[in-house]
């Protein structure tokens, strides 16, 4: 006999007793119920293919897994080496990155420096010195070949300030020579004049002197210069006045005698 038949002949003997129970007293109700309830279990069970609990699938067999595999970490850690700075040519090493600033070692070709500092602008390194008094100096990059991690040096803002330049004082008039002594000889035959003086340089700035004669330049000399002669046409009863001026492109200053006159 097929299952499909057997069961249903077990539906219809279960439909025969229902309506039979339903004539029965209530008592009798609750017992034959009790019998339906077993029957119909065991047809059950009878027809329906039988599975196991360890047959079925979990659910974690069924659903993929959430937890990620374990993986190594890998962790990149940059590698350090000392900025270094290698001379292609002799270089000056000053106080500051440029050459207005002193000059404190020159290192030849091939020299090899720390560097610990760097102004971009005008490509200057900071380099270590043991000949520096401060233990750093400043060297031009042109002529240089850097290495390593050159690039995790501090920069400079801004350059140190330069030395303060000597002041030179504005240039000045010089100072008028001081007449010393003069002398004059008159030649009435000739009717000439020979006229000679002598001053102290009082200056220590001048250009050189100039020699003037009733206010017009008759000579000029070098600087340094303390005397003057000269000898002129001289009529008599004809007198000439002479001065000394000391100049320079400031200006000058003069010192004049007293008017000499031939009788």
């Amino acid at each position: 006999m097929s299952h499909k038949l057997f069961y249903w002949i077990v539906s219809l003997i279960i439909l025969i007793f229902a309506l039979f129970a339903s004539n029965l007293p209530v008592e009798g109700a609750q017992l034959y119920g009790e019998a339906e309830i077993a029957a119909a279990s065991t047809l059950q069970a009878m027809v329906t293919p039988q599975t196991t609990a360890s047959s079925l699938p979990t659910l974690t067999e069924i659903l993929p897994s959430s937890t990620p595999t374990s993986q190594s970490a890998y962790i990149s850690t940059p590698t350090y080496s000392v900025p270094m700075l290698t001379l292609r040519d002799a270089t000056n090493c000053r106080t500051g990155p440029g050459l207005t600033y002193e000059i404190l070692v020159t290192y030849p070709v091939s020299q090899t420096l720390e560097i610990v500092g760097r102004y971009e602008p005008g490509n200057f390194w900071l380099v270590k010195s043991s000949e520096s008094p401060t233990g750093i100096c400043w060297l031009w990059g042109e002529y240089a070949d850097v290495a390593g991690s050159y690039w995790t040096v501090p920069r400079a803002a801004a350059p140190p300030p330069t030395p303060l330049a000597s002041v030179t004082p504005p240039p000045s008039r010089p100072q008028a020579p001081s007449l010393q002594e003069f002398k004059y000889y008159c030649d009435g035959i000739n009717n000439t004049l020979t006229f000679q003086m002598i001053w102290e340089d009082q200056a220590a700035n001048e250009t050189g002197y100039r020699i003037y004669r009733d206010g017009w330049q008759t000579a000029e000399l070098p600087a340094g210069s303390t005397a003057y002669v000269e000898t002129i046409p001289m009529p008599a009863e004809r007198s000439a006045q002479y001065s000394v001026q000391a100049y320079n492109a400031t200006g000058s200053e003069s010192m004049s005698v007293e008017r000499v006159t031939c009788s």
